[in-house]
């Protein structure tokens, strides 16, 4: 089938040494050239996508050669666009098609030739973007008439999150900027509903979609191992996948990150004279264990080969160990959070770790993906702290439990849908400064149907609008002109031209944690911490006594309860439903999982002992010494739900690991507060967060008034119809016990 391709790309795939197209790239093929449709090409990594798209694309390009912007080319990552750009050099060398990279990070000169004669294929970021639109609207409308294709890389990165709906957005407003469709072609990991991710690559479907996926190698092998950390003593804990090198698994301390001595030690072992990838879930935890595994390094004499990486490191630190990776000449171990996770392509790397358990099936697909691509041997090593210990009469160690769910659901190749049902207030906020700076004014009329009604915020009614305006207007971002128009406020004007907002989402917010006048470190904080919140930090369980947003400082005391780590910001995706069913099945089945190391058996094999002597198969609620726990086995959206209602209802309740723990709470007062919440039902937000001071928690949302950050946090943080039919069972539970 390549013969379709234009002959200069034919020659391209054979000095390439080439003998055919891969299955993903031949599948591909007619339905890009034909470009009347969107496409999504949906395979694992490494399997081809970028050639299946661009190579029918270039190939209509050098067949109809037109003035201007041909492809419009955008990426989650400025790493993967510096990858992408050698890629496409290669690939469009000797033929009349420029290649220019666009990020903040490329030099001024490298664009102006883009600027003085627009035209081939453009690599840019969201940010980018949206700099483009205010800063040089002009320029886009003499650049972009004859546009053929925008291809968006790692699409599954946009999806319910800030980015991907100011790309909606932006490409809403780029059609309607050139007055007709562009045919989307967007790659992505596989997904289980391919319906939804249609649907999140253009709202309303003005154009048909075609999926397009790859069925895989018969021949990939995925090799995975679950190790697991805690308070336990084993004889040895020889493994095979661990050449049979016998750690110990004592450990009583836990760190500032909740991990033990021995898990760097292992890495050390495991990763050193090899290329690997450590996925952490925070970027503190990146840097503190690079620096132990450095101090490994030096300690026994031989070259450091563990780097951190993370969105807060300096280019130049950044593009350093990226380089290193791709040349591949040294063994390089890559201590990083979710940056790594896509981009550049860096084919030697024999394993994948994960410290901590994942938030989603789909990050250890993507991420699992980076490896094996030279002999189709996917290696996964999962590393698991695990707070349970001696004290625990019945330990359920959920994060093992955790853990293997995502294995037993990653084979059954189930990924996590987009979800959607954001009214996005933060991200609206922008796009309308946005339009307004792009323009100078704009009637209030003409935004609604640029943004809502015919736009990506179709959520957004007419009066939910006009309050947003308002709210804008009190915060001087807009001003209403004597026409009737919009056009930037004093603050809007200040707010506008500062290069963070071309970013949709906000960078987080460190916290001093202080306990009577002693900082006992930081941490990147998005939400309210309530009062009488425990948490876990630098091995000890602590209790909020204080919360200033103004000082940005968290006042705590000792807690004598269990606690976990504070939430993440920025770690990942809520955990589904779907998760927590599965781990309900896991703790009841009788097969001990393969891919678990001894130690993780033995916690598999506690647990199981555990939830079978506590009667979990048909008890939600178990009695333990201190408190009450429910075990609801549904998401974290719902999750939390259960747990603010219980607060409403005066009940100390709080969401630790996958169960909802209450203090100091009989059964009877249980029993009384589910029945007061099934009579209420579902809530309006005002009524079911009305204790909670400060939601926060998207870049914007300080500028909304109350009720609209209620609506909008309730749109992307509850889910009060799942929680509501978890206490019905719950309840019914409760009454039989009578």
């Amino acid at each position: 089938m390549h013969n379709l391709l234009h002959p200069s790309l034919q020659k391209w795939i054979y000095n390439q040494g080439w003998r055919d197209l891969l299955p993903i790239q031949k599948a591909s093929l007619k339905a890009v050239l034909k470009a009347d449709s969107d496409v999504v090409i949906s395979a694992s990594t490494a399997s081809g996508k970028t050639e299946a798209a661009f190579l029918p694309a270039l190939t209509r390009v050098l067949q109809h050669p037109q003035e201007g912007l041909n492809i419009l080319y955008i990426s989650p990552l400025k790493a993967l666009i510096n990858d992408q750009y050698r890629r496409l050099q290669s690939m469009t060398k000797g033929t009349s098609i420029a290649v220019t990279p666009w990020h903040g990070d490329v030099h001024y000169h490298s664009k102006k030739t883009m600027f003085e004669e627009p035209g081939g294929i453009i690599l840019i970021t969201p940010e980018s973007l949206e700099s483009l639109f205010i800063n040089h609207l002009s320029w886009m409308k003499q650049a972009l008439p004859s546009l053929n294709y925008i291809i968006i890389d790692e699409f599954h990165a946009f999806l319910d999150n800030p980015r991907g709906q100011q790309l909606q957005s932006q490409l809403n407003r780029l059609e309607n900027l050139i007055g007709r469709h562009v045919p989307r072609l967007a790659l992505s990991a596989t997904f289980s509903d391919h319906s939804g991710v249609a649907a999140a690559l253009r709202p309303g479907q003005a154009l048909s979609c075609k999926i397009i996926t790859d069925p895989g190698n018969d021949q990939d092998q995925l090799l995975v191992q679950i190790k697991s950390y805690g308070c336990v003593t084993t004889e040895s804990d020889s493994d095979p996948a661990d050449n049979g090198q016998t750690p110990d698994d004592q450990q009583a301390v836990m760190s500032i990150s909740n991990w033990s001595a021995d898990l760097p030690e292992d890495l050390f072992r495991l990763m050193r004279g090899s290329t690997n990838l450590v996925f952490c879930n925070s970027r503190a935890d990146t840097e503190q264990l690079s620096q132990e595994l450095s101090a490994l390094s030096e300690e026994r004499h031989v070259p450091n080969e563990f780097f951190p990486h993370h969105g807060s490191l300096a280019a130049n630190l950044r593009q350093s160990l990226e380089k290193r990776l791709i040349e591949g000449k040294l063994p390089t171990t890559a201590i990083c959070t979710s940056t790594l996770e896509l981009g550049i392509d860096i084919s030697g790397v024999q394993s994948i770790a994960q410290v901590g358990p994942p938030n989603s099936v789909s990050s250890i697909r993507q991420r699992l993906g980076r490896s094996g691509r030279r002999d189709h041997k996917a290696v996964l090593r999962m590393f698991i702290p695990e707070a349970s210990g001696p004290e625990d009469a019945y330990p359920l160690y959920e994060d093992t439990i955790l853990a293997s769910a995502t294995v037993e659901l990653l084979l059954q190749h189930w990924y996590e849908a987009p979800e959607g049902g954001q009214y996005a207030f933060s991200t609206l906020i922008q796009q309308i400064l946005s339009v307004i700076a792009s323009y100078g004014s704009c009637q209030a009329r003409e935004l609604y149907a640029l943004l809502c009604e015919h736009g990506t915020f179709k959520l957004i009614t007419p009066a939910l609008f006009a309050q947003l305006l308002r709210d804008l207007g009190k915060h001087e971002l807009l001003s209403q002109m004597k026409n009737g128009a919009l056009t930037l406020g004093r603050s809007g004007e200040k707010l506008v031209g500062n290069w963070t907002f071309y970013a949709a989402f906000a960078v987080p917010v460190e916290f001093t944690i202080d306990y009577q006048g002693q900082i006992l470190g930081s941490f990147p904080i998005d939400n309210e911490l309530e009062i009488g919140t425990p948490f876990l930090l630098a091995g000890r369980a602590w209790e909020v006594v204080f919360f200033s947003w103004e000082h940005h400082r968290v006042g705590v005391k000792p807690y004598q309860g269990r606690a976990v780590p504070l939430p993440v910001n920025g770690s990942g995706s809520y955990i589904r439903d779907k998760v927590r069913e599965c781990m309900f099945k896991l703790y009841q089945q009788q097969e001990i999982p393969v891919y678990l190391n001894r130690t993780a058996k033995t916690f598999f094999t506690q647990a199981q002992q555990s939830f079978k002597a506590l009667n979990m198969a048909q008890r939600q609620v178990v009695e333990k010494s201190q408190a009450l726990c429910l075990y609801p086995w549904v998401g974290d959206r719902a999750m939390q739900t259960m747990a603010l209602m219980l607060r409403n209802m005066s009940l100390r309740a709080y969401s630790i690991h996958s169960h909802i723990e209450l203090e100091y709470v009989s059964v009877e007062n249980l029993r009384e507060a589910i029945a007061a919440i099934l009579r209420l039902g579902e809530q309006p937000p005002q009524a079911l967060l009305k204790d909670i001071r400060f939601l926060r928690s998207e870049k914007h949302d300080h500028f909304l008034s109350r009720e609209l950050k209620l609506l909008g946090y309730a749109s992307r943080a509850l889910d009060q119809r799942t929680a509501l039919a978890a206490f019905e069972k719950i309840n019914a539970e409760l009454e039989a016990r009578r």
